[in-house]
């Protein structure tokens, strides 16, 4: 399953800059999102090991367009030499904060209800997320910072803001 997902999402990794520059983060963000919700559908309904590879391959799209869109927004907001710093959070966020949750609650939910329903239920909280996410979206229009990122000032330009409005 690692084969078909690591081919899967290679190609994904080096088209992803276009992909987010044609549709724009927020709508690679909502399909990354749309992916998971197909793949927690697929490892719900499986009945034979070999039915879950389309899941790993659906896996490539899941974590390579929303890394990478990750990172290129992380890149755009990020102030003046404060890069990689952003990186950190995104990783942290998600690598530990993230998965760590996801382990946590996903095993309780596991042990309750069983892996089927566990995958059904994420599957519906996933699709829900993505209906909250979109709602916010509409309602910020271009405003969002999705759509239009901003960098985020540096504690000097903060700073120099600050004391310009004095």
């Amino acid at each position: 399953s690692r084969l078909v997902s690591s081919s899967a999402g290679a190609p994904m990794f080096w088209f992803s800059g276009k992909l987010t520059s044609a549709l724009g983060a927020d709508k690679v963000l909502v399909l990354s999102l749309g992916s998971y919700v197909v793949r927690f559908f697929i490892y719900a309904g499986m009945r034979r090991p070999l039915e879950g590879l389309l899941a790993e391959a659906l896996r490539g799209f899941t974590f390579a367009a929303f890394w990478s869109t990750g990172t290129i927004y992380a890149h755009k907001i990020s102030p003046q030499g404060m890069g990689a710093t952003m990186l950190m959070f995104l990783n942290a966020m998600y690598g530990g904060l993230g998965q760590s949750l996801g382990a946590i609650i996903g095993g309780k939910l596991q042990s309750k209800f069983g892996t089927v329903k566990t995958f059904i239920y994420s599957g519906c909280f996933d699709l829900a997320f993505i209906g909250l996410v979109l709602v916010y979206l509409g309602l910020k229009g271009d405003s969002s910072s999705f759509k239009n990122p901003q960098h985020l000032g540096s504690p000097q330009e903060n700073n120099e803001q600050n004391n310009k409005r004095k």
